[in-house]
């Protein structure tokens, strides 16, 4: 093992042919982050559109569209191209890290959500608060924590009232708790990243994971192959159909006499007592990008994914219907919930020997020169990061053993997501509640609030809140950036400076346009769910110091269950090359309710082409129709980019891009 761990010999010499960034590329990626951002926030706060959500996000992927399609004339023009591909893959690498961060990796949450403890603390705001004696949640809140801790207040009341006639954004009083917010924004995302470029190696290089998203903008980026399937026919047919599918829905949305093409369908209630009941209106939802990436991905890792999020779940509903139980969401929750800490641990373990190289290297001062930054740097950096978030969280006024068991389950759920989505290609995921806040959640629901104690309740619920939604992780954008290096040869550490530097102009480009829509649109204006969003907020403050939300006794058991068939899943992958189940499927199941519903039946769509074309034609054919499923990936980001576009200027009462 410690010889093979050794960097490769040719490790330097790859290091310096790599692939430099460009002038020019540095600056049209800080233009395009900056232009993102700004969009992104509009869109995000006004409409709802999400353009950076998932891990292929179109908000990076269409913008290399875009150029790689000008290239050619740009080409004609001047006798060359304007953007080489490794210059194009470097524009990626920098959207794709911040792509989340002007919607529901940040933005969504952060500002409304400094205001909305204000705002409905007081029972004008929240009638709600007359049937409970006591609750006062803004008295655990820092004064340095929010604008202002006055309802009253036009710095609060005007987000959500509107500014009056004559009246200027109060820029002053945000200056303090955004600047105090960015510290720990930066030292989280950072932490995020490290860890990314911690794992790397192991899952690069070692367990050579296949990072199928990653796949999609090399393909895209690079002119040779994106020449070659652009003259492919098959790759027409797969980009117009959902062109011509998402034409159809939206003419219809805007004009409704127009035919629509329901692509979310279910089969209605076609039973009508127990135990069957329960499958009553299963969706056949199509998803054309998850079609075509389930395509890519190895075959038991689709299989698992349908089978154990679409199929397996039910069965487990119809069977707890037959024993005459219900609410069938909390025990599978619980399930995936075990399944995905005992994943976590047993990928520490396959990685153990990796890991204590790793830090056996950075104490000795060695290692790491192929790396983005040396071992020891690298270990000191991500401390400093993670100690900045827990002394952070503790400042706000949540207990030291609170606030590191926050951060724990945390890294340990995102570390988790990284390999699913780098190992199986899905372009959403969801780690548990995350709507909710994520761990801070799992902690009520496991301790309750009397053992945690008041202030430590609204401490993590304020802070989970800002950051628990988990559609778009840095953690795994970061590993698909150092996956695209190696694919492409880019030099890894200029991947990773502007990587980072583009989170920091994100970030920081986040603050003034946010704080101007809110005022300027106020929150009963906005999109549904930013709409909805401090209200909801304001309601968990209630609920978690109002009510014991511990679970049943029957969930604990749940939870160990999931973990124990998890680990037998993965033992008998190690032991028997034919069998079929990987445990990644089933810890994924039912992290959040909705993602065997959204999305099994169009992963299984992706694993039965592919299952039939290797059946008929083996490799070669599966090689054949890969410029089908990369066209139908680019050409379902193509029209849901422009529709979003459409639907910015052009609003409607109708949901037009549905995630």
């Amino acid at each position: 093992m410690e010889a093979r761990l050794q960097p490769v010999v040719i490790g330097r010499r790859v290091a310096a042919e790599a692939e430099s960034v460009t002038v020019k590329a540095v600056v049209v990626a800080i233009l395009l982050v900056i232009g993102v951002t700004i969009a992104g926030c509009h869109s995000a706060f006004l409409r709802y559109d999400l353009i950076g959500t998932g891990h292929l996000p179109r908000s990076a992927l269409f913008p290399v569209m875009l150029l790689v399609a000008i290239n050619p004339i740009w080409r004609f023009i001047f006798k060359k191209p304007l953007f080489t591909s490794s210059e194009l893959l470097f524009i990626y690498c920098a959207l794709v890290i911040m792509s989340g961060i002007p919607g529901q990796q940040f933005s969504n949450y952060l500002y409304t959500g400094l205001v909305s403890p204000v705002y409905h603390a007081h029972p004008r705001n929240m009638p709600e608060l007359l049937q409970y004696e006591g609750i006062n949640w803004l008295q655990y809140i820092p004064d340095w924590a929010v604008p202002s801790k006055d309802p009253r207040s036009g710095v609060v009341a005007w987000v959500f009232e509107g500014m009056p006639e004559g009246g200027r954004i109060p820029w002053q009083p945000w200056v303090l708790p955004l600047a105090l917010w960015t510290i720990f924004a930066f030292a989280l995302f950072t932490s995020h990243v490290l860890i990314a470029a911690l794992l790397r190696r192991q899952w690069v290089e070692y367990e050579k994971l296949t990072f199928p998203l990653a796949q999609v903008p090399v393909e895209t980026a690079e002119e040779k192959r994106i020449g070659s399937m652009v003259r492919n026919l098959l790759f027409w047919f797969g980009f117009i159909i959902p062109v011509f599918i998402f034409t159809f829905r939206a003419l219809h949305i805007y004009f409704p006499y127009f035919p629509n093409i329901n692509i979310y369908r279910n089969w209605g209630a076609i039973f009508q007592g127990r135990p069957w009941d329960v499958l009553n209106f299963t969706p056949f939802n199509i998803y054309f990008d998850m079609i075509g990436v389930t395509y890519l991905i190895p075959s038991d890792v689709g299989f698992s994914f349908w089978f154990f999020s679409f199929v397996g779940r039910r069965i487990q509903m119809v069977i707890r219907s037959a024993m005459g139980l219900s609410d069938h969401i909390p025990p599978l929750e619980h399930q995936t919930i075990g399944g995905l800490f005992m994943f976590f641990f047993l990928q520490m373990w396959v990685a153990r020997k990796y890991l204590a190289y790793v830090f056996q290297q950075a104490k000795e001062g060695k290692g790491g020169d192929e790396e983005v930054l040396p071992y020891r740097h690298m270990l000191i950096f991500l401390a400093i990061s993670v100690l900045i978030v827990i002394a952070w969280t503790v400042k706000l006024g949540v207990a030291i053993h609170w606030a590191v068991l926050l951060f724990v389950v945390h890294y340990m759920w995102r570390t988790v997501q990284a390999r699913m989505i780098g190992e199986s290609g899905l372009f959403i995921f969801w780690t548990p509640y995350p709507v909710h806040g994520g761990p801070s959640v799992l902690f009520m629901r496991l301790f309750g609030k009397d053992l945690i104690g008041a202030p430590n309740v609204v401490g993590l619920t304020m802070v989970s809140s800002k950051f628990g939604d988990s559609a778009a992780c840095l953690v795994t954008q970061a590993l698909h950036g150092f996956k695209i290096a190696q694919l492409a040869n880019l030099n890894l550490r200029q991947v990773f400076y502007l990587m980072l530097a583009s989170v920091y102009i994100a970030v920081l480009t986040c603050h003034p346009t946010s704080v101007r829509i809110i005022y300027l649109t106020p929150v009963p204006k906005m999109g549904w769910w930013t709409r909805g969003y401090p209200r909801w907020l304001a309601n968990e403050f209630l609920i978690r110091l109002a009510q014991d939300l511990r679970v049943q006794t029957s969930q604990y058991f749940h939870m160990v269950g999931g973990a124990l068939f998890t680990l037998f899943l993965a033992w008998m992958r190690w032991q028997f090359f034919w069998w079929p189940f990987h445990p990644l499927g089933y810890a994924a199941s039912s992290a959040v309710p909705w993602f065997g519903d959204r999305y099994g039946f169009s992963m299984l769509l992706g694993w039965l082409l592919k299952a039939l074309v290797m059946w008929f034609g083996g490799i070669r054919m599966w090689q054949f129709f890969k410029p089908f499923v990369i066209g139908m990936i680019l050409g379902n980001t193509f029209i849901l980019f422009i529709l979003i576009i459409i639907h910015f200027f052009f609003p409607t009462n109708e949901v037009v891009v549905i995630e």
